[in-house]
């Protein structure tokens, strides 16, 4: 076979990283991960973490959960009956350098979502 038939061994290699997984699944990078689809324990690199920290100053910020500035909403804390905002939340995983598991909308310095969501009628 000619040089000029060999399409795949020509080609110009992909510029789509390969896809990168943590505990059997995919972490999700800037271009995979979106809020409006996230599910609380899907994983994502460093990139997705630092971008939510940088649109507005973090509502917590630590070795262990960043949480993104703006409230998500409010939800009833069982512990207080108060109406707390809860925070889009990404907590590290040690084990993994540049992975974070995202947990959801959790109040401020924790990494469970919890709470009664508001009831409107």
């Amino acid at each position: 076979m000619s040089e000029s038939t060999r399409p795949m061994e020509n080609a110009a290699p992909s510029r789509q990283p390969a896809a990168h997984f943590y505990k059997g699944k995919e972490v999700l990078t800037q271009n995979t991960f979106d809020y409006s689809t996230a599910q609380v324990g899907d994983y994502v690199e460093q990139a997705v973490v630092d971008d939510a920290m940088d649109c507005l100053p973090p509502a917590c910020m630590g070795a262990a959960c960043s949480q993104m500035g703006e409230p998500y909403s409010h939800r009833e804390d069982p512990d207080t009956g108060r109406w707390r905002a809860t925070y889009a939340t990404f907590k590290r995983c040690f084990d993994a350098p540049g992975v974070w598991e995202y947990c959801g909308h959790c109040f401020q310095g924790e990494t469970m979502e919890r709470g009664k969501d508001p009831v409107y009628g």
